[in-house]
Order: C-alpha cells, then structure tokens, then sequence
C-alpha cells in the first residue's frame, strides 16, 4: 500500500520567493515582539521583587534598630538589677565572692550570645538576594525563573 506524500515541500517550491521571505520575516517579528512582551513582564516582575525587597529590608533595619535601642538602654537596666539580685542570693548561699563573680559572668555570656544570635537573624532579613537573581536572569536572558524560591510575601 502507498502511502501518500506530504505535498507542503511542493507547495513552497510553487511558492515565490518573496512571498516565503515576507512569511519568514512575520513569523520573526511575531517571535520578536512576543520576546519583547515576556522581557518587559520580566522587568516588572523584578521591580515588584525590588519594591518589596526594598520594604522588608527597611523592616529588618527598623527591628535592628529597636533592638539596638532595647539593648542598649532598658534590657542593660534589667540585667544589671537581675545580675545585682542573683549576686546577692550566690553571695549569701555560698558566701564566695569568686565562684559568684564567675556564675554572673557565666549568666551576662549567655545573655550576650542570645542578644547577638537574634541581632544576626534580623540583620539576615535585609538585602535584595532575589532581585539581584531576578537581574542576573534578565541579563542572561534565561527562561528559568530566577531568585529559586517563589515565596509569596507582601509589601506592606
């Protein structure tokens, strides 16, 4: 049995030339402008990305700023009457001016480390990691989504 042939290569040789390159040259100006549409949504999906980038940055930094104030005035006011009260009570039970002074020291180590482990991770809140992905995707001019995680946050 014969199978019948595909007739399109007949039909472009029938075809003229000028009509074949006038078809070529629509098809990529229609690629063209579908790629300059999808670059500019690209573009505005970054500076979404930056704007709320932007807002939760100034978030981080006003956290940090509250806890560098908090750190400094009322939480160092706290302490020193918590460390005042324990040294009194150390001092009392074991009447041992060395091993209190060195438990006191123990307790404003712990206390510090905790400040600084908390001031680390609202300092990690601020930067711009995604925007600058989303950036080096459009300059690679990549079809993966870029920044990896597709975390959907506010702005506000």
């Amino acid at each position: 049995m014969v199978e019948p042939r595909d007739t399109e290569p007949q039909q472009a040789a029938a075809e003229p030339l000028p009509e074949k390159v006038m078809a070529q040259l629509t098809e990529l100006a229609s690629l063209l402008s579908l790629s300059a549409e999808q670059y500019k949504q690209q573009t505005q999906l970054t500076r979404q990305t930056a704007s709320a980038e932007m807002a939760l940055s100034r978030r981080g930094l006003m956290l940090a700023a509250g806890l560098l104030v908090a750190l400094g005035a009322g939480v160092i006011m706290l302490w020193g009457s918590i460390l005042v009260f324990a040294g009194y009570l150390l001092l009392q039970a074991t009447s041992s001016v060395p091993l209190t002074a060195g438990v006191l020291f123990l307790f404003q180590l712990a206390f510090l480390y905790w400040c600084l482990r908390n001031m680390r991770y609202s300092l990690k809140q601020i930067g711009f990691s995604n925007t600058v992905a989303q950036v080096k995707g459009i300059l690679r001019f990549s079809t993966e989504t870029a920044g990896g995680n597709n975390v959907d946050r506010s702005a506000d």
